[in-house]
This record gives structure tokens, C-alpha cells and sequence, in this order.
């Protein structure tokens, strides 16, 4: 066996994997890991590509962890979790070669928005042409979504991927908050960007996120457009679990991590107990804060387990009744100052909107107390839609209702974002392992973020195991 992990277990290989070596011992497996997400299902790939015996723990009733595809029947399916993948992301283009997973070029046509804002609708046009713009200048005539990102790529001083993580760029690290007010966007201005950040708010979202990201952006311009997976991004991380030796099991929700000399044992809240000599806990933190874990970590781990802000979404999938935007003239997909916040349009093979749609609600939006009773969302929903597109006459179907929020307890949101501050104290000792218990998630990531970052501290946690 072999001592570190190479590049051909990396890089290729692994679509039919060895036979895992049994458990000589008492216990489960000799590796177990937590949460049948890309970072737990990768890392259990590459370690059962070397022999290793690995057994996947998932908390849901399914595979894929944050990534989740919502099959309609008749009206196809939408996403309820990640779904597009960079061009430049090798470690998920790859996995999906190895397991012939077919994935699909977006169309890279940008797609038309109608803008509900005080009480008006809007076109990119005679929004650009308002004549009391809530931007000041030179940004007048840009979009909601666009000054924060503008600004941020004029002083993004980021050179490489790791950069993030050097001291020297400490004072890049202040809330997006700060930053807009140091370039004159008012309170007003700031709550219009505020209803576009994929985080909980500008107060407690770092620019040093949106730094990543552009940087990231910048390094795969001209790869060509993103992709996505033919039948649903849920298909890769079911298509990776069904490569490993040993059947994922699902329904282990996990209570306590117990670490001991010699071995880790989990206990699950249905009372079942499972142990390993090593477990690799690739729970995202807004999860795992619900587990207690009995085992010395550093206190900024510790700090970073309770604290981490995960950036709270409610997805609304639903089917309008009528081609409403054939009648108005406006856009399909929608931006809004109301609680709604944005709707975006699916769209069939040739694409034309198909009448499903998805209201996506970021941040505290997606905590208010208007959405708390869930029996009564369908005439919520009903009368937004009906002002925000009088044409549709409210009459939408709910087709289901995504929950990345605290409220999940398996997630605690959709993805993580840094707040100002956090890097400095967090970055390098959340990672830390013990002997036998290691960490990995997207929140580990060093150089990538997001699915491509999963699978990036996948691939580092499988390396220190096989490193020693």
C-alpha cells in the first residue's frame, strides 16, 4: 500500500475501485467518514482506491448532502442546491469522466431580468434610465447587482489563490458594509446591493469572499462556460457513492464523536453506534455544532465550529398557471425589492421559459417571520407574485420548498461565507486534526470554494491520512 496519495489516484483511475481490505477488528470499518456530501464521498474515493476499508455515515435519507436535485415528474427537475460547475474545476470534471457522468455546456447567452422596485416594474433598459437612480455616481445606471462586484474587481488585491490567507492582506478583510459606505452608497443604496449578496448581510459578509471569487473567475476566464449535469447535479455525487466498495448508510444522523487512543466512536441519534480507527468529519460547521464532540481541540477550532456564518436561503419551486411573461412583455426571471427577492425562470432545451420557477431568498430574508408559516405559504407566495407580476394573477402551484437555513439542522445553511475578522483568527487552526479525527468541507478549502473546494479538502484530508 502505498504511503501518499499519488496523481494517478488523483487525477484518474478510480471509476471501478479495489475491493476495500476488510476489518480485522471489532470495529465498523477502519475509516469512517461523516456525510455523503463531495467532500465526504471524495475523500472515501480516494482512500478506498488504496486499500484503505471506508464506510460513509449520512445524516439524510439521501446522497449528495448540499447538492440536491428535485425531480418534478412531468416538469422535469430543478436544483435545490449547487449545480454549476466552473470550467476550471479538474477535480469535479474529472470525477464525472471516471463515472460517466455526462456533463452540459450552459448556454452562455446572458438572461434578461425585470426589476420590481418601489412599486414599478422595470427593464435593464428604463432601469438604467431612471431619472433618480438610488446609485450615486459613476454608478447611476448600473443594476442592483452590479456596484459591489464592479468596485471589488477594481481593488481585488489578491495575485494568487492562497492569498486570502496572508497577513499581509488583513486590511482587505472589512465587511462589504464598510466598503460600500467608503464609496459613498447610502444606507438606501446599500439595502438594494444587500437583497443581491449571496451572504446574511453586508455587516457581516468580508470582501475578502468576494475577492476569492473574482480572482477565481479571472483564472478560469476564457475555459469556455460553465456546466452543468445532464439529469441533475445530484447524479455526480450518487454516481460517486455508488463507486465505493462499501454501500453508503444513510439515516446516521450523528449525536456524539467520542475520540479515544486507539479508535473514534459514533453515536447516532436513533441510538446506533458506530466506531473506526479514524473518522473524517466532513459535516459542514452549521451542522456539526449540533454534535457533541468529546475530544481536546483548540479553542478556535472550537470558536470556529459555533460561529462560522453559513449564508441562510429559502428555495420556492413552483409552476405558474399561465405564460404570465408572454403577456406583460417583461423578462421571465425577477428581481425584487420585496421579500420574494429573486425569481429565476427555467428554461427547456432551447430556451424558452418551460412556467417553473424559483424564488431564491438569501440571508435574513430568508429567516423572516412571513415565511415561518409554511401551511400558509402558498397564498404568501400568491400575493407577491400577483403585485410583483399582476399578469400572472398570483396563480403559482408550490412544487417544493428548499430549507438551507438553521432550521436544517443536517446543514445550517447553504454555503459558508467568512465575516470580517474571522480569517485571521480561524483559517489555519478550524483545520486542525487529532490523531485519529480529521476534518474536510468546503469550508476547509484553500485554493477553490464551493463544490470544486469540497472536493479540494477532500482530496488534503485523504493525503494526511495516507502521510501519517
Amino acid at each position: 500500500m502505498t504511503s501518499k496519495l499519488s496523481r494517478r489516484v488523483v487525477l484518474g483511475g478510480l471509476a471501478a475501485l479495489p475491493a476495500c481490505r476488510a476489518s480485522t477488528s471489532k470495529l465498523d470499518a477502519q475509516i469512517i467518514v461523516l456525510g455523503a456530501g463531495l467532500a465526504g464521498l471524495h475523500t472515501a474515493r480516494l482512500l478506498s482506491a488504496e486499500g484503505k476499508d471506508v464506510l460513509v455515515l449520512e445524516g439524510s435519507s439521501r446522497i449528495g448532502g448540499r447538492v440536491h436535485t428535485l425531480d418534478h415528474g412531468e416538469l422535469g427537475f430543478t436544483e435545490g442546491g449547487g449545480a454549476k460547475i466552473d470550467p476550471g474545476a479538474k477535480r469535479l470534471i474529472e470525477a464525472a469522466r471516471q463515472l460517466d457522468v455526462t456533463l452540459i455546456a450552459d448556454d452562455p447567452t446572458p438572461r434578461s431580468t425585470a426589476y420590481y422596485y418601489r412599486g414599478n416594474n422595470f427593464t435593464t433598459e428604463s432601469w438604467r434610465a431612471l431619472k433618480d437612480p438610488p446609485f450615486p455616481p459613476p454608478f447611476k445606471k448600473s443594476l442592483p447587482s452590479e456596484p459591489l462586484r464592479a468596485l471589488a474587481a477594481k481593488t481585488n488585491p489578491l495575485k494568487t489563490a492562497q492569498d486570502w490567507m496572508n497577513p499581509k492582506y488583513t486590511p482587505f478583510d472589512i465587511s462589504a458594509q464598510d466598503f460600500l459606505s467608503e464609496a459613498g452608497f447610502n444606507g438606501d443604496a446599500q439595502k438594494l446591493i444587500d437583497q443581491t449578496l449571496k451572504g446574511n448581510s453586508l455587516r457581516s459578509y468580508s470582501m475578502m469572499n468576494l475577492y476569492r471569487r473574482l480572482y477565481l473567475d479571472e483564472a478560469s476566464r476564457g475555459g469556455g462556460p460553465s456546466l452543468s449535469v445532464q439529469g441533475g447535479a445530484q447524479r455526480l455525487p450518487e454516481a460517486m457513492a455508488a463507486s465505493l466498495p462499501k454501500k453508503v448508510k444513510t439515516g446516521q444522523t450523528i449525536k456524539s464523536i467520542t475520540v479515544e487512543t486507539d479508535k473514534v466512536i459514533l453515536e447516532t441519534a436513533n441510538g446506533k453506534t458506530f466506531s473506526a480507527e479514524t473518522c473524517i468529519c466532513a459535516l459542514p460547521f452549521g451542522a456539526l455544532r449540533h454534535v457533541a464532540i468529546k475530544a481536546f481541540m483548540p479553542e478556535a477550532q472550537s470558536a470556529a465550529i459555533r460561529e462560522l456564518p453559513y449564508t441562510q436561503v429559502l428555495q420556492i419551486h413552483m409552476k405558474a398557471q399561465s405564460a404570465f411573461w408572454e403577456q406583460d412583455g417583461l423578462p421571465a426571471d425577477m428581481w425584487t425589492d420585496l421579500p420574494v427577492e429573486r425569481i429565476l425562470a427555467e428554461r427547456d432545451s432551447g430556451g424558452t421559459p418551460n412556467g417553473v420557477f424559483r424564488a431564491i431568498i438569501n440571508g435574513r430574508g430568508a429567516t423572516r417571520s412571513v415565511w415561518d408559516n409554511r401551511a400558509n405559504l402558498p397564498e404568501t407566495v400568491k400575493a407577491y407574485m400577483k403585485t410583483v407580476r399582476p399578469a400572472s394573477g398570483g396563480e403559482f402551484d408550490i412544487l417544493a420548498v428548499e430549507d438551507w437555513t438553521k432550521s436544517n439542522t443536517l446543514a445550517g445553511g447553504a454555503y459558508m461565507h467568512w465575516a470580517p475578522g474571522q480569517i485571521s483568527q480561524w483559517a489555519e487552526p478550524m483545520a486542525s486534526r487529532g490523531s485519529n479525527l480529521f476534518f474536510a468541507g468546503a469550508h476547509l478549502s484553500r485554493e477553490q470554494i464551493g463544490m470544486e473546494g469540497a472536493m479540494e479538502s477532500g482530496e488534503t484530508a485523504a493525503r494526511q491520512i495516507l502521510n501519517g
